[in-house]
């Protein structure tokens, strides 16, 4: 693996200060400034500088930047290529996303996965689509699921390979007892005076359904805010409003309130991205992880294991 010192580099690069670079990694601010600082002292050049309150790349820093992305593409290449050498996959593959993916898509995925391949050891992790990028760079995930969106654009650079997995729609959550409660599905246009319970500004449910109702002339009027979930579906089943939840996110549904889908010409809906490092895609264990989230997507059933005892183990 290329020096860890250079993953560091390319966080700054992203974030665009030690500490926030150094709060995504899950490490000091203190400890980061060292190690980068040893790095410019042995290669001898300034890799950081001064800009008002936050650092910036210098050229030189930035050429190492690229030199150290392309290095982790080959690395992953390599990954790959001896991987492909094993009969048996085993070892770890970590899986990334945010809540609503874990319940829906990567619970179900894992399950097939270990199903498959007895010896993989897939591992789950709550990350927030703002953060992928910078989980995958920094090795702490193999795979990240995530939201498109403006926040989530630069996650499309040239050492990412981005995958669309699902595009899903934006269903509308009413109490048992509400007037729509026993439609087959309602348009926005119907839900304009209706109170709504919904996220706050910067979350993406409340992004796409303001998006939407816009489209067609009006903005909800939300009476509380929240985003996750269980709190939301509390509120509707009291009756305190209507929400707009993701299709995938009502993975267990509740006796109280019920899920009707949107009609018309302005659904909302979230596009998920799978994400991966560039040069990764061949190595035999992330494909089974990507072929088995696809599986997740369509419903296909888990087959029995088709590994054997006779077989020779993998590289782990």
């Amino acid at each position: 693996m290329i020096d860890t010192r250079l993953n560091l580099l390319i966080a700054v690069c992203e974030y665009g200060t030690v500490t926030a670079a150094a709060e995504a990694l899950y490490r000091s601010p203190s400890g980061v400034s060292k190690q980068l600082k040893e790095l410019a002292t042995e290669l001898d050049v300034d890799l950081l500088e001064r800009h008002g309150r936050r650092v910036r790349l210098t050229p030189a820093g930035q050429r190492l930047v690229t030199h150290a992305r392309a290095l982790n593409a080959q690395w992953e290449t390599a990954l790959s290529d001896t991987t492909a050498a094993a009969r048996q996959l085993c070892g770890p593959v970590v899986l990334g996303g945010f809540p609503t993916a874990i319940s829906s898509l990567l619970t179900p995925a894992v399950v097939r996965l270990r199903a498959r391949h007895r010896l993989l050891q897939p591992v789950i992790k709550e990350i927030f689509s703002r953060e992928t990028l910078t989980a995958l760079e920094s090795g702490t995930i193999d795979l990240g699921l995530f939201v498109a969106g403006e926040s989530t654009s630069h996650v499309t650079d040239s050492h990412i390979e981005v995958i669309s997995l699902l595009d899903d729609p934006i269903d509308l959550l009413v109490p048992e007892d509400h007037r729509f409660a026993h439609s087959d599905q309602i348009s926005l246009d119907d839900a304009a005076d209706e109170e709504w319970i919904s996220g706050h500004a910067h979350q993406d449910a409340y992004i796409e359904l303001l998006a939407a109702t816009r489209a067609i002339g009006y903005a909800p009027r939300v009476a509380h805010y929240a985003q996750e979930l269980t709190a939301t579906t509390a509120m509707v089943a009291a009756g305190l409003g209507i929400s707009a939840v993701p299709r995938i996110a009502m993975s267990v549904s509740h006796p109280k309130v019920v899920q009707i889908p949107l009609a018309g010409s302005q659904i909302p809906r979230r596009r998920i991205l799978l994400a991966l490092r560039r040069g990764s895609r061949d190595n035999p264990r992330i494909a089974a992880a990507i072929t088995a989230l696809c599986d997740a997507v369509t419903g296909s059933e888990a087959p029995h294991v088709e590994e054997t005892s006779q077989e020779r183990p993998g590289v782990c």
